[in-house]
């Protein structure tokens, strides 16, 4: 992993892709070097102008060496201060954070769920598994309230990988929730059980799919919407229960902004 360091970064992006929801692109005097999809950096405005602590975001994408793209929901004080940050502005950043998913072989098929702003660490992961060129295919699974919070559809439609909408008022792609879709596609022999699975979004969702998971004996991890001080674990601000019979049940909590924040099903308990 590599090591985290804390810089200020250029704003040279700021498209919106939804009703309160747009697209961060930041660039760097530095390479940002390598990053495992499922990590994350902390973000403040760097005038101070945000609230004292900053906030996390998953990597989104990658445009250049030099330039990281993050998705921001507009929800709080935090991200409406990043939102207020102007074109040509600074941004403060620490990164690269956190432990990121375990991508399966590449002939293994790899399924990614995502509940509204859950979707953040899943394009790269679905860019590396296009880079890898497997056998195992890829397939991503997006769920909102409605068409318009199915956050930059478009870019993931455009990747060589399958995809499934759901919205729960019908307005796009398949009616209903992730799970439903989910389990639809494994009913007809679409989606394969055997793939590897991995979920983001609101903690409802993630709950519901790990009790999905453990009743379908399927194999996956899941990527924690914790809240979070510091983003390198001084505050101890984001303990997560662990399963005393995973992989961290010598502990009782593990911090998500170390250990995770993606966790295998089996580590913590949701």
């Amino acid at each position: 992993m590599a090591k985290a360091r804390c810089e200020k970064a250029k704003v040279v992006g700021q498209q919106s892709c939804g009703p309160d929801a747009f697209i961060l692109e930041l660039e760097f005097d530095q390479e940002v070097g390598p990053i495992d999809a499922g990590q994350f950096v902390m973000l403040s405005p760097a005038d101070g102008s945000g609230p004292v602590l900053p906030r996390p975001f998953s990597f989104y994408g990658q445009t250049s060496a030099h330039r990281l793209t993050f998705l921001v929901q507009v929800i709080g004080k935090g991200t409406q201060a990043l939102a207020d940050v102007e074109l040509g502005g600074l941004v403060q950043v620490t990164l690269p954070l956190g432990t990121g998913f375990s991508l399966p072989e590449a002939d293994r098929p790899a399924v990614m769920l995502a509940g509204g702003v859950g979707s953040a660490p899943f394009l790269l992961l679905a860019e590396k598994r296009v880079a890898e060129k497997g056998t195992g295919g890829t397939e991503f699974i997006f769920g909102a309230r409605n068409e318009d919070r199915l956050y930059d559809r478009a870019t993931f439609e455009k990747l060589q990988i399958q995809t499934r909408f759901a919205t729960d008022d019908g307005s796009f792609g398949f009616h209903g929730n992730v799970l439903q879709c989910l389990e639809s596609g494994l009913k007809a022999g679409e989606i394969s059980a055997n793939a590897k699975f991995f979920a983001c979004g609101p903690e409802p969702l993630l709950k519901a799919f790990a009790a999905f998971a453990k009743q379908h004996d399927l194999e996956g991890q899941v990527s924690l919407e914790t809240y979070m001080g510091c983003g390198y674990g001084a505050c101890n601000a984001c303990p997560t229960a662990t399963n005393p019979e995973g992989p961290l049940g010598d502990w009782p909590w593990a911090k998500t902004c170390q250990e995770g924040p993606a966790f295998d099903l089996n580590a913590v308990i949701l």
